[in-house]
């Protein structure tokens, strides 16, 4: 990756509706080359999609919370680890319908917990529900902590990441 992807990667991921022609400006660079540049990052994974990113607030979602989960030690009946299983399992049962709040991330981490989830619900009636009787029902589950959040200084979509320089 040289500066020119760089520059690429910084410009979509501040706009990612910005047209060839509006890139290849910014950039001065012809459009057939940063489309060549784009469809390569492309491929090569390091650009991943493109999609509406919106706010959750406007959506109806009022609170945030990032919930710690201990899962029992054990592997699951599709021989993976059991903290994966149960983490796709929350992803796919808290969908935002039915009455289960959106849950928006899930990571297996390291310390005293195995899980972590961010998790949006429309108000604390929500949140409850999924705390105490969605979770509190997997037997895969022994412990959660759950930290609300106040409120948000910044977060991923107002944020650009800065590809490292090469070496």
């Amino acid at each position: 990756m040289d500066e020119v992807d760089r520059k690429i990667l910084m410009a979509l991921q501040a706009d990612g509706k910005k047209t060839l022609q509006e890139l290849s400006e910014e950039l001065g660079r012809p459009k057939t080359t940063l489309a060549a540049r784009i469809k390569k990052l492309e491929e090569e994974g390091v650009i991943l999609g493109y999609k509406a990113v919106v706010n959750p607030f406007a959506l109806g979602y009022k609170l945030l919370a990032f919930v710690l989960v201990s899962v029992r030690r054990g592997a699951s009946a599709e021989s993976k680890p059991l903290q994966q299983a149960v983490a796709e399992k929350v992803l796919q049962e808290c969908n935002g319908e039915g009455g289960m709040p959106f849950v928006e991330e899930a990571y297996i981490i390291t310390g005293p917990y195995d899980l972590l989830f961010k998790v949006w619900a429309r108000d604390v009636k929500q949140l409850s529900t999924f705390l105490v009787a969605y979770l509190a029902s997997n037997p895969d589950i022994q412990r959660t902590e759950t930290l609300i959040v106040l409120e948000i200084v910044d977060d991923w979509r107002r944020r650009v990441m800065p590809p490292s320089q090469p070496a």
